[in-house]
């Protein structure tokens, strides 16, 4: 069977056109969470891992509006994660949503990563708390090629799961019961 030549040039025209504007620097759109309740320090931590280029660019788009991030001052930066975290990824305990406070964020250049790390917050869990997260992150760049991975650690109520975070679902909810 042979390829009509002018088929394979307007496919690979279309391809040149739409999947780098679809797929944005690199095809894999992901980002990794772990959520993880200390018991003996009743304390909970929160660190997410990013593409860099992904991180920046929907920042640009939607805390910065526009503004092109080499030109912030890095001592801005902490603020503009936060912002970003505060508008994207909640965490709220009882309908209150717990402050993320930037610890640090390292960049893994290598890789392409970023791991932004909070301050861990001080938390005492009981049975009958509601415990939410929503990580809505990316999902207003890259629309259904977004997925958002998330490990939640609560040991003293069982909880250690992941969970898929999509443009379709992106809120998890936990009612902390007895383990008995």
């Amino acid at each position: 069977m042979r390829l009509n030549p002018k088929i394979c040039a307007a496919a690979l025209l279309c391809l040149g056109i739409f999947l780098p504007s679809l797929v944005a620097g690199h095809p894999l759109k992901l980002s990794a969470s772990l959520i993880e309740y200390d018991p003996k320090e009743k304390a909970i931590r929160v660190e997410c891992k990013v593409f860099v280029d992904d991180f920046e660019l929907s920042v640009e788009r939607s805390v910065l509006k526009g503004v092109d991030t080499s030109k912030i001052k890095k001592e801005d930066k902490p603020r503009i994660i936060e912002d970003y975290f505060k508008r994207f990824y909640t965490i709220t305990l009882n309908g209150k949503v717990l402050p993320l406070k930037l610890k640090v964020a390292k960049p893994l250049p290598q890789h392409n990563v970023l791991v932004i790390e909070f301050v861990e917050i001080p938390l005492v869990l009981k049975e009958g708390d509601k415990f939410e997260i929503r990580n809505a992150m990316f999902f207003q760049d890259f629309g259904p090629l977004q997925t958002n991975r998330i490990v939640v650690r609560i040991p003293p109520f069982g909880i250690d799961e992941g969970h898929v975070a999509t443009m379709y679902g992106f809120k998890f909810s936990y009612n902390l019961g007895d383990t008995k």
